[in-house]
């Protein structure tokens, strides 16, 4: 048996270190190693409108100093307050309040309709301290 379980073994090693092989099958005369592209940077834009057609309807952010939503794939203004399903309400000034704790949404933050804020780089905001 313990013989069985050591040729199992290597059975698998050598099969998993086989995965790695190159492929002989192209021959070139050039003897310059192969120069592998850098990944390119993504350019420098606006998150609140590059993000925009993959953002869900309902999502509101501060753009422009203006508060605007999400409807159809598009930004709207913001006409009227709108209070999210875990409690929060969101003004057309850009005032997120739940309880007694205030916070003023800043240039490209958002908030969704379960009242998830995110930052001006569509990450998660740190929630903690919200009643």
């Amino acid at each position: 048996m313990k013989k069985l379980f050591s040729i199992l073994a290597v059975s698998i090693g050598l099969v998993a270190c086989n995965g790695g092989s190159t492929d002989n099958t192209s021959s070139t005369s050039d003897s310059t190693p192969a120069v592998q592209a850098e990944p390119m940077a993504p350019s420098p834009v606006d998150t609140v409108s590059a993000s925009a057609p993959t953002l869900k309807d309902g999502v509101m952010a501060m753009k422009d100093g203006k508060m605007v939503v999400m409807k159809g794939g598009s930004w709207e203004p913001m006409k009227e307050s709108f209070t999210t399903t875990n409690g929060r309400k969101v003004k057309t000034n850009g005032e997120v309040s739940k309880g007694t704790r205030k916070k003023k949404l800043e240039d490209g933050q958002m908030i969704d309709k379960d009242g998830q804020m995110m930052d001006k780089d569509g990450k998660m905001m740190d929630n903690t301290g919200w009643e």
